[in-house]
């Protein structure tokens, strides 16, 4: 069995090349922005992003300052929230995981570099070239490509062979878009039928349980829950509530596989590509043009399986998956 630490890369994240360690006697300025509250602040991602600055030079309350906003969940605030970002005129603003609101960004600013964290930045019709991207955007792609959805729905599948109905969990713009056409697609040739769980961007609690309901009531066998917001902020509920319901799951959540009802979880490494998004950070803070910082994207994933949740549920993982799993947690 082996277990990876999830904080490891926190502090010691390996870079791109050389790094822009920030310029002696200035004071730099970066905006970011929460998906949820300010409390969000307090995950993972951003812990990551500060560390790093600080490593190479950029330290709150030193030479930078740090000028946080959050949307609260509510895609209405959006556009008042990213005027406000662009008003102070920082030297960067730093964005997680919400398409739209790097898109509204993107509206407000076309000088200001953006640096964000993406699931598929061009299936998000966000840039056209990631190798040089042509707007004032870049950062680091989460996702290996619009295709995984399909190996996503391949794992689960294979994992799971007896599930003919699965249910795809996910906001409404990208069910309706990009992400929820590959899953369709994918499912075709799978022949699985793909039963859609659409959710609005301010979905809570209440949603997620009706949510639930939905799928028992169209006698969904399994679950496709992809990473992007809302989901990236009620992962915990997710995983609570497809336990109850009896549902195998397959999560971009490698980090919660050892600590919540995790049954398959197929992602990159997240701290270190956080900690290559930070990177992108600090070079945009020193000047350096979107243009010329390449959007990144994963080549590091890990596999992971809980063997206690899938005894949880009754199944037994077939041996060629479980020989090609990074982790393993019995």
């Amino acid at each position: 069995m082996r277990r990876r630490d999830f904080l490891v890369g926190l502090l010691g994240t390996a870079g791109t090349g050389a790094l822009s360690a920030a310029e002696p006697n200035k004071v730099y300025r970066l905006a970011v922005c929460s998906q949820d509250g300010m409390e969000n602040f307090a995950r993972t991602f951003w812990r990551v992003l500060f560390n790093r600055l600080a490593q190479i030079g950029f330290t709150e309350g030193k030479n930078l300052i740090v000028d946080r906003y959050a949307t609260e969940g509510r895609p209405e605030r959006y556009e008042e929230v990213a005027r406000k970002m662009v008003q102070t005129k920082p030297d960067a603003i730093a964005l997680g995981f919400d398409h739209q609101m790097i898109l509204k960004v993107a509206k407000e600013t076309t000088t200001i570099p953006i640096i964000a964290t993406f699931g598929d930045p061009v299936a998000a019709g966000i840039v056209k070239n990631m190798a040089r991207p042509e707007r004032n955007i870049t950062g680091v792609s989460l996702d290996a490509g619009i295709e995984m959805q399909g190996k996503h729905l391949e794992l689960l599948h294979q994992a799971v062979p007896t599930a003919s109905r699965i249910a795809y969990l996910s906001n409404r713009a990208e069910w309706e878009g990009a992400w929820g056409q590959a899953v369709r697609d994918a499912g075709q040739r799978s022949k699985v039928s793909i039963i859609g769980i659409s959710m609005e961007r301010s979905a809570g609690e209440p949603e997620y349980r009706q949510a639930f309901e939905t799928m028992a009531q169209q006698s969904v066998q399994a679950l496709m829950a992809n990473g992007l917001p809302p989901n990236s902020e009620h992962r915990e509920l997710i995983l609570q509530l497809a336990m109850k319901h009896g549902l195998p799951t397959i999560t971009w959540w490698t980090d919660l596989v050892e600590n919540e009802p995790v049954f398959l979880a197929y992602a990159p490494d997240w701290p270190y590509y956080f900690g290559r998004w930070a990177d992108d950070v600090g070079q945009a803070l020193n000047g350096v043009a979107p243009a010329d910082i390449p959007i990144q994207q994963p080549t590091k994933l890990i596999l992971a399986i809980n063997l206690k949740t899938a005894k949880a549920l009754g199944l037994t993982i077939p041996p060629t998956l479980l020989a090609s799993t990074d982790e393993v947690i019995e």
